[in-house]
């Protein structure tokens, strides 16, 4: 029913462990996965596939494509796809229901005749709240609409955040197709430092894509098309309302009614909206194999019986390390507990522990700890 294309780059042994945890999660929704690892890790990521079952049956590899050119080797696999739906995966969004559900989701997809709808950042661009608007289909688990030409400019208003492309979608594989084959061109990707001075003087969002839009009709013809993101990175297939080509529309465009995925660390424009600002990732309070001593507590006693409750995240968009919690016990005893975990510390003992997960401290005997936050920024 449904094609999977994962062109991924893992260069780092905390991209291969998140990715060791998110791919199971989405790897039966698929018997068509186009596969193409990049990094130093790539090794190591195809083995890790190749244990999964049927994975000979269900995956196809590939090998040499264009490193530095995304939309170029994509292209090549999709050549390969069996169904005329694509699901892109990435490795840093959970899926957080059932993958029963989430084929459930697919099959009224199709039923529903949607184009495209992005299955992560739940509730940006356009919530359900806002949709009534657009006077919606509704069907099992979407809101349904036509987009157009005539439409931009009421949700230019009302939804400017909305992408009529976003990275983290499920689409049709025609429509997939000819988000490819604008870049199909002599790419020169915009320098950073002009991106920087353009758009804090006159050309903040959304006046550079409505920029570099203009300025991409204009050179067209001559095969040049002027990229805000390096060529090697999928980025520039996004869309939003203030660039997206007139001739791909209209499309059938799908909202979620419920919450399908969520990214790890990014809140994108939705405060508290990551797994590790809800406190859902990692799984475990504890932080194994945490090597430095700090230099620097803060002491706190707590009477016996009494608790208090912890949570602690940096207030930024995009959490980069889990922030970390130390507690030394100086004397007395202290439990440390979740929903799911509980640990006993005594005098002289000391814990790191994940200081974004919700947790108690309660005194099970007058205890005196000292505190130390590493924030992880």
């Amino acid at each position: 029913m449904i094609s999977a294309i994962c062109n991924i780059y893992i260069n780092s042994q905390e991209k291969f462990e998140l990715f060791k945890e998110t791919f199971p999660l989405t790897y039966s929704i698929s018997d068509n996965w186009l596969i193409y690892i990049r990094g130093k890790y790539s090794k190591n990521v195809v083995a890790f596939i190749r244990y999964n079952k049927n994975a000979k049956q269900n995956c196809m590899f590939f090998n040499n494509l264009y490193d530095n050119d995304w939309a170029k080797s994509t292209r090549k696999m999709l050549g390969k796809a069996k169904y005329e739906y694509v699901y892109i995966f990435l490795e840093d969004h959970f899926l957080l229901k059932p993958i029963s559900h989430f084929k459930s989701v697919i099959r009224d997809m199709v039923r529903s005749g949607i184009e495209y709808f992005s299955y992560s950042f739940f509730n940006i661009g356009i919530s359900i709240n806002s949709s009534e608007g657009l006077y919606p289909d509704y069907s099992k688990h979407f809101y349904s609409f036509e987009f157009g030409e005539s439409n931009i400019h009421h949700l230019k208003i009302t939804n400017k955040d909305f992408f009529p492309y976003s990275l983290a979608s499920v689409c049709t594989k025609n429509y997939f197709k000819r988000l490819l084959n604008i870049e199909n061109k002599i790419l020169i990707k915009v320098p950073f430092v002009l991106q920087v001075i353009m758009e804090n003087i006159l050309f903040m969002y959304p006046r550079n894509r409505q920029f570099w839009a203009a300025i991409n009709r204009v050179f067209s013809p001559l095969k040049l098309r002027f990229v805000l993101y390096t060529p090697a990175s999928p980025f520039n297939l996004e869309r939003s309302l203030f660039d997206i080509e007139k001739e791909f529309l209209p499309i059938k465009v799908g909202g979620l009614k419920e919450e399908l995925f969520a990214n790890w660390d990014d809140d994108n424009k939705l405060s508290n909206s990551s797994l590790v600002k809800r406190g859902l990732y990692p799984k475990s309070l504890v932080a194994h194999n945490v090597r430095f001593k700090p230099t620097s507590t803060k002491s706190i006693t707590l009477q016996k019986g009494k608790s208090s409750f912890h949570q602690y995240c940096p207030n930024v968009q995009r959490t980069f390390k889990i922030p970390l919690k130390y507690i030394h016990i100086s004397d007395g005893t202290l439990e440390i507990s979740t929903k799911n975990e509980r640990y006993v510390l005594r005098k002289g003992k000391y814990i790191w522990v994940h200081a974004n997960i919700p947790h108690n401290l309660t005194a099970i005997k007058s205890c005196t700890y000292d505190q130390h936050i590493a924030d992880g920024i």
